[in-house]
């Protein structure tokens, strides 16, 4: 009954004694491997097939484990486990592999990212695929990050690896994340690693994982590394230059060979990881320092996008600061809104702390207002305040062509605001406006607004 369930195991079974005699071969054995079917039972394995891996297992009683090799008389390709067998005694007695045509396992695979692909695009049709939320987040009004915006969406259906550089809070993280979910590894894990918040002496192990008894206080079944946990997906390396230089080159072995080594094991384990790497550090003065590999540094920077910070970004401001209201207000109830002054405020300021400023800026608002009311420059941080007015508030010696202009950006952010609330309703826009016909009008065509 036993041998009858082996035989209709979709894996092939293969049990030799420590003579390299074949004890036992199972239905799918055949199959597999294309070998006509005759009892192989006691026969020498070199004689069915040469210069096998479970032959070396049993030389040296090392278990192999996901190992791929070709079966040279048909080109199938094996994934196979290969243990050595003990008795009760722990003698060695022979050993055992059980394998699968990962042939057949690719075809499957690529037939599934056709299907998965197909009910992305049914969902598209739908409105409710993920890649439209995410498209979202990288909207801008600004020239400048629309190029940004093409590269990214060319970059995420390539392996290739790319490297965002910005500021600190310019969006690098969002950006990956964009990556991610329009690439076609979507549906596979997406893995972050902030390479400053891990201590050096636990990196290593991080990464590439540990085997039982590696080390002391191992776990004992051992431990994936991040390069497992994301096989198939991405791996995002934040501050990566904040590496320790020792385990650059252990990354850069792994990004060139796409094997890693667990700390305390033998074993190569192939790994499929699309990397995107992040900084806020100019790598390649960190190269000049002698801080970051050259060599790791040219292997990252195949596809580099620049993020640009958000004092650059000037009209992308307001429909931000909206965006950031919109989620608080959802989470709160507490429905607010910027004021005008508020508005003037955040366009002047230099946000040196970029996005992360700003929503942390807009969440001390929040905390400091009531249901319903304007957020007010009082509501706004301390620090803030004093920063603008020093540096940045306008002063006798501000041209009043410089006072204008500001006023025009920010009348046109309205404009387009009050047409996003309304659904592009016109007269429901120009009386949140307060604004006549004849003035909306002339208007749109003299900021040039579209529908």
């Amino acid at each position: 009954m036993f041998k009858q369930f082996l035989d209709q195991m979709h894996d092939g079974m293969l049990i030799i004694d420590e003579h390299a005699n074949v004890r036992y071969a199972n239905q799918s054995y055949y199959e597999i491997l294309g070998i006509k079917q005759r009892d192989i039972t006691n026969m020498q394995l070199e004689d069915i097939q040469s210069n096998t891996r479970i032959v070396d297992v049993l030389k040296t009683e090392q278990p192999l484990i996901n190992v791929s090799f070709d079966f040279k008389q048909t080109g199938v390709r094996i994934v196979a486990n290969i243990t050595p067998v003990y008795d009760h005694n722990k003698k060695k007695i022979g050993a055992m592999s059980v394998f699968r045509d990962s042939t057949k396992t690719r075809l499957l695979e690529d037939e599934l990212r056709q299907l998965k692909g197909y009910t992305a695009y049914l969902k598209e049709q739908l409105g409710h695929v993920p890649s439209r939320r995410f498209l979202e987040r990288i909207e801008s009004r600004e020239p400048i990050f629309r190029d940004i915006n093409e590269k990214l969406l060319r970059a995420a259906q390539t392996d290739s690896v790319i490297l965002l550089t910005g500021e600190s809070g310019s969006g690098k993280e969002v950006a990956a994340d964009v990556l991610h979910e329009l690439s076609p590894r979507s549906a596979e894990p997406f893995i972050k690693v902030n390479c400053a918040s891990i201590p050096e002496t636990l990196m290593e192990s991080e990464f590439f994982g540990y085997v039982e008894g590696a080390f002391t206080g191992a776990v004992r079944s051992g431990h994936k590394g991040k390069f497992e946990l994301a096989h198939g997906g991405t791996l995002f390396l934040d501050e990566i230059g904040d590496m320790p230089l020792p385990l650059q080159s252990k990354l850069l072995r792994a990004l060139q060979e796409k094997k890693i080594e667990r700390i305390g094991g033998e074993q190569s384990i192939s790994i499929d990881v699309r990397i995107i790497a992040a900084t806020n550090a100019n790598l390649y003065d960190l190269v000049k320092m002698k801080k970051f590999r050259e060599d790791l540094y040219y292997r990252l920077n195949v596809i580099p996008i620049h993020l640009p910070p958000l004092r650059e970004r000037k009209r992308d401001i307001l429909p931000l600061s909206t965006e950031i209201i919109n989620d608080f207000n959802q989470r709160t109830n507490k429905q607010l809104s910027l004021s005008a002054e508020t508005k003037t405020h955040f366009q002047s300021y230099t946000w040196p702390g970029n996005i992360r400023e700003l929503r942390n800026v807009l969440e001390h608002a929040f905390a400091m207002t009531n249901t319903g009311e304007r957020i007010q420059n009082d509501h706004l941080p301390e620090y803030m305040m004093k920063r603008s007015t020093s540096a940045y508030s306008p002063n006798e010696e501000s041209s009043f062509l410089e006072q204008y202009l500001r006023f025009e950006t920010i009348e046109k952010e309205a404009m387009i605001e009050a047409l996003d609330q309304t659904n592009n309703h016109r007269s429901t826009a120009m009386q949140l406006l307060n604004m006549s016909r004849r003035t909306f009008y002339n208007k749109l065509k003299y900021y040039e607004i579209d529908d």
